[in-house]
């Protein structure tokens, strides 16, 4: 009995996905510390998925084994708080190395090509400039933010394996292990968004009220509510009390200011008249000096005029 084989003909993209999802291509050595490169990412966000899910639950349960897999609402949100930065420096970690790849590939080359080199050094800065800002911005758009980071990595990674500037199986390679951190980087994002009963999106500080409202009974928490906005109220008086105070002395400080520099004027007003005055003195004393002077030659011309006539008068004698 003869046998006839059917040859399958997949579509282009499933055929595109399984060349993507074949590993075979790619060393042992290099997809087992790629996975294990995961896995932080991934635990991190399968931990904020389960202490979303506690703080979303009222605590404790009328059921004895439910509540043996759950926290207390103090204790899930100081975790989750701890979670989220590790989770974002993880990833600003993982998006700088991936950069760095390209270096390393670059300096291993016995001669520098232009297109290649600009790529890579290029890959290289791209890579941290952008993780880096991500650990300052508030935890979804820094998510958001690395996800897209890990995207464009991947679809540059391909450019260069197309070129044959890396390994041929490295864009599989990158392919699933992107997969696994886009998977994560979702997972935390909706796990966020559902804290909640209403599935509004909380932040880091909003999930202090949740946990503080979930402990307190209605009437505990509107005395705590009560209490908070009298302190702020306080604070508020406070800093507008320093603010006042800070303007009148510095309206003293202008005030004063401006005294120094009108008695340092009338100072130099007085000054200058002494000047002045000394001035005129002197020269009213020259002026006395020169008639003083021009009476005395007339007094010796008068003197030295009688004598001439005297001795004229005794030479007729």
């Amino acid at each position: 009995m003869e046998c006839r084989c059917v040859e399958h003909h997949w579509p282009p993209y499933i055929t595109k996905v399984k060349e993507g999802l074949a590993l075979d291509s790619v060393p042992r050595a290099s997809y087992l510390f790629g996975f294990a490169g995961t896995i932080p990412y991934l635990s991190t966000a399968l931990a904020s998925l389960y202490l979303t899910w506690n703080l979303s639950t009222p605590w404790p349960t009328d059921s004895n084994l439910l509540n043996s897999f759950l926290m207390s609402h103090e204790t899930a949100h100081y975790l989750l708080a701890l979670l989220e930065p590790i989770q974002i420096g993880y990833g600003a970690v993982i998006l700088t190395f991936l950069g760095a790849v390209h270096w390393g590939l670059e300096l291993g080359e016995k001669a520098p090509a232009q297109p290649r080199t600009k790529f890579r050094y290029a890959m290289g800065l791209a890579a941290p400039v952008l993780a880096w800002p991500t650990i300052m911005l508030p935890m979804q758009w820094a998510m958001i933010t690395q996800f897209f980071g890990f995207v464009s990595l991947y679809f540059a990674d391909a450019r260069s394996t197309t070129r044959g500037w890396t390994p041929h199986w490295y864009t599989t390679y990158r392919f699933v292990l992107t997969a696994i951190v886009g998977a994560s980087i979702v997972v935390t994002l909706i796990a966020r968004a559902s804290i909640d009963n209403a599935g509004s999106r909380l932040t880091t500080e909003d999930l202090r009220h949740v946990s503080v409202k979930d402990q307190a009974g209605p009437q505990e928490y509107r005395k705590w509510a009560e209490l908070e906005e009298k302190e702020r109220q306080r604070l508020r008086k406070e800093k507008e009390k320093k603010r006042a105070e800070e303007e009148q002395k510095k309206a003293e400080e202008e005030k004063e200011q401006k005294g120094r520099e009108n008695k340092g004027k009338d100072k130099k007003h007085e000054r200058d008249e002494a000047e002045e005055g000394g001035e005129k003195k002197s020269t009213e004393q020259e002026v006395d000096a020169d008639q003083k002077t021009v009476q005395g030659k007339d007094q010796q011309k008068s003197k030295d005029d009688g004598g001439t006539e005297a001795e004229k008068k005794e030479e007729k004698d």
